[in-house]
Order: structure tokens, then C-alpha cells, then sequence
């Protein structure tokens, strides 16, 4: 199974790298990925990448926040205001398995219209934001609405990894995973 988690810049780090490693630990296929090209990325806090490739066809797509709450010139609402990864999104959508966020990566999907009528969360200072996209908020770390699964605040993407690791090759890797990186998960 093939999963691509999104960067661009501004991205908050633990929303990447925290299921990130959940997810590679438990043996998926996961790379990083870029928006629009190939090249360097730089995170919220100066952590440079150089991405390899750029966000294509995938059997699960994530998406990180970061920038969001405050409305920085780069992050996830940068994202948003430009439109070009919202557009993306939207269309992947219909030949992914499913489409997953982190924090206010819930809010780009939601920009991309692939919440509307869903259950799903984000950041709790971001939920009305959520709201106002005809989204069902949730105050739980994990939503899973099928094809689309979105994880509370940054530190729920370890969560976040952990249940689609359940969902996807069941409990014992998950509990494998969980135990390997000694974290207990959150109510799968």
C-alpha cells in the first residue's frame, strides 16, 4: 500500500513525522510529497527537505497542518488562500482508498470539499472553522468517516497512524507498533 503524506512550507513537523513513523514502522509504502514540485520544502520551525516527488495517485493521501491558527504566509491556510493543493485533492479523491489529516490539514480538505456532510476534527481552536464547511466536528483524536479520517491537534498524527494501521493490517501490528514506540494510542 502505497501512502503519500503532503509537505509544503510551513508544515508543522510532528503532524508529518508522527505518522510518518507509526506508518513505516507497520510496514507501508509512505513517501513524502510535494505540491506542485520537486525540490526543497522548509517546515514551520526551519527543518529543511528536499522532496523527490510531487503528489500524484495513492492508495492514502495525508495531509499535515501547520500555519493555520495564525494565519501565516506559509502553512496549511497559505495553502488554502492559493487553491493549487485544495484542487489536487479534490481530484485524487475519487481513485484513493482514502484521504486523511492531521490538525488544520482537516481544513484543506475541507477546502477541497471532501468533508461536506462528514464527521471529522481538528484542532479544537479551529473547530468552528470546520463547522462553517458543513462538517460534523467531532471532539475525539481519531474520526474515521470511511474514506476520510482526520486526527485532532499535532500530537494525535501518532494516533492517527496507529488506527489506520489497525484499519488497514489489523490490531497486532497496530499493538506491534504502538508497543515498539512505546505510546499508548488513543481508543481504536
Amino acid at each position: 500500500m502505497r501512502i503519500k503524506i503532503v509537505v509544503f512550507d510551513g508544515f508543522d513537523e510532528l503532524d508529518v513525522f508522527g505518522p510518518f513513523e507509526v506508518l513505516a514502522m507497520a510496514g507501508f509504502d509512505v513517501a513524502l510529497v510535494a505540491v506542485e514540485r520537486s525540490g526543497p520544502v522548509t517546515s514551520m520551525r526551519g527543518v529543511q527537505l528536499q522532496i523527490p516527488e510531487v503528489l500524484g495517485p495513492a492508495d492514502g493521501v495525508i495531509v499535515p497542518g501547520g500555519g493555520w491558527l495564525n494565519r501565516a504566509a506559509e502553512g496549511s491556510w497559505a495553502q488554502a488562500q492559493r487553491g493549487v493543493l485544495p484542487e489536487r485533492l479534490s481530484a485524487l479523491a475519487p481513485s484513493t482508498r482514502w484521504m486523511a489529516s492531521v490538525c488544520t490539514g482537516a481544513l484543506l480538505l475541507a477546502a477541497a470539499g471532501l468533508l461536506t456532510g462528514r464527521r471529522a476534527t481538528t484542532n479544537r481552536s479551529a473547530y468552528d472553522e470546520l463547522r462553517a464547511h458543513d462538517v460534523t466536528v467531532l471532539d475525539e483524536r481519531v474520526v474515521d468517516d470511511g474514506d476520510r479520517v482526520t486526527a485532532g491537534a499535532l500530537s494525535a498524527g501518532l494516533d492517527l497512524g496507529l488506527w489506520l494501521t489497525e484499519r488497514e493490517l489489523g490490531a497486532a501490528t497496530a499493538n506491534r507498533v504502538a508497543a515498539a514506540i512505546e505510546y499508548r494510542a488513543a481508543q481504536r
